[in-house]
């Protein structure tokens, strides 16, 4: 459908927010290649749900049943302490659900799509070089391949296959938190908050767990139990005292070095994986220990614990969402905590509003100037998200525990703009 080698925009990236947006251009005519350095779509991933309102987007691309098909739905979002539950709140109105599914059951239906409209996913391709040209952007591609090298003991690594040149309108970065294209606009990337690592363990249990998300409240932490599909369940259990010091000292040197704006290295599973299994933290003994201490209510069974990984999540927002000839979503932008899953949902509708904005400039004439609304519009959903400003608080009469946990609160709720709102009201919160 489209000359891959002459794309208006080039979408770096094939996480879930990269191949909504190419996909978005696509179903709009514009011409689009997408590339990632990854083999194939993630197996397993920090992001594991869709909001209510993300949902309306897949039903605007006619994807939505696609979407549910593969999913399981929870109806609402209870908070608990260690002794009880103490609110819930639905995820919105009748009918409505957070739409829990594998990241590449997602990603493979968007790649399937974006195949049927002409667009196949670059896969072990990087963008090497980006600079923003002036009336275009100026792109180094490197593909990637295999090669057996050795001769009493054979073994293979990836090389440098092929090199070529790009010269798009546009350029999308949807390369997550250690962004490419963010490197070359080179905003500000700062931390707004403090890092959190966390504990996750997956694993098939006998428990009811009625549809619901549940996020657990306690001194200091913020612990979170996913319901799966299959009777099987995710614990996410936050780890305060806990540091790797490998990634302490890294981003120390780097903060010293003056690039305190650079992001840790995080783990981005594209093969099945359980990393850390000798790890005491992620030790079956240990997930015990966390749920006698942090949830004993909960006395489901912990059978095939399948996937556990430590995570550092961090809280950053870069100072801009793009400019020119180069634009950002996603993960690229912003990062976040995992409870209320904004990151990628955000991003998918920063990538729908993105792919609306290029369409008017490169189909409806628009003056490319006109895309610096498009950061006016974002910047402020997360500058409240990350409690910057206009942040949630409890209104007069809330319940003490509500008002004591309102932040919190506020953060694990999977909602956005006036949606976070109506969910906040029923808890006590404004």
């Amino acid at each position: 459908m489209f000359d891959e080698m002459k794309p208006e925009v080039l979408v770096v990236g094939a996480g879930p927010v990269g191949l909504f947006t190419a996909l978005s251009l696509a179903r709009k005519n514009v011409s689009v290649r997408i590339i990632d350095t990854g083999v194939w779509a993630c197996t397993h991933s920090y992001a594991l749900a869709l909001h209510p309102e993300t949902l309306a987007l897949f039903e605007e691309l006619g994807l939505k049943d696609k979407v549910l098909r593969d999913a399981y739905p929870v109806r609402k979002v209870a908070f608990y302490d260690k002794e009880q539950r103490r609110a819930e709140v639905p995820v919105g109105g009748p009918g409505a659900c957070l739409a829990v599914l594998r990241q590449d059951n997602l990603e493979n239906l968007l790649e399937t799509e974006l195949e049927n409209a002409g667009v196949k996913v670059g896969w072990r391709h990087e963008a090497a070089s980006i600079q923003d040209a002036g009336d275009h952007a100026a792109v180094t591609v490197q593909k990637f391949e295999k090669e057996s090298r050795g001769y009493i003991v054979a073994h293979t690594e990836w090389v440098v296959a092929k090199t070529f040149e790009l010269e798009p309108s546009f350029v999308v970065g949807a390369d997550g938190y250690n962004s490419r294209v963010r490197r070359a606009l080179n905003p500000e990337f700062p931390a707004v908050a403090q890092a959190q690592y966390y504990a996750v363990f997956e694993f098939k249990t006998d428990s009811d767990l009625k549809h619901e998300v549940r996020v657990v409240l306690n001194d200091g932490t913020a612990d979170v139990l996913w319901p799966l599909a299959g009777g099987n369940c995710r614990w996410s259990f936050e780890l305060p005292n806990f540091a790797d010091p490998d990634t302490e000292v890294r981003n120390e040197s780097l903060r010293k070095a003056g690039f305190g704006d650079f992001p840790s290295e995080r783990s981005k599973d594209r093969v099945q994986m359980s990393r850390g299994e000798s790890a005491p933290v992620l030790d079956e003994n240990n997930l015990r220990a966390l749920l006698a201490h942090r949830a004993p209510w909960f006395q489901g069974s912990i059978e095939k614990l399948a996937w556990r990984i430590v995570v550092r999540f961090e809280h950053r927002l870069a100072a801009r969402y793009g400019a020119g000839r180069l634009w950002l979503a996603g993960d690229s932008a912003h990062l976040t905590g995992p409870a209320g899953i904004h990151s990628m949902n955000l991003g998918l509708f920063e990538g729908r509003d993105l792919a609306s904005s290029l369409a008017s400039v490169l189909r409806g004439g628009a003056d490319p100037s006109t895309l610096a609304a498009y950061n006016d519009r974002w910047m402020p959903v997360w500058r409240q998200l990350h409690g910057l400003e206009n942040a949630i608080e409890p209104a007069a009469g809330a319940d003490p525990w509500i008002a004591a946990h309102a932040a919190r609160i506020a953060a694990c709720l999977p909602a956005h703009g006036p949606a976070l709102a109506a969910m906040a009201a029923p808890l006590g919160l404004r």
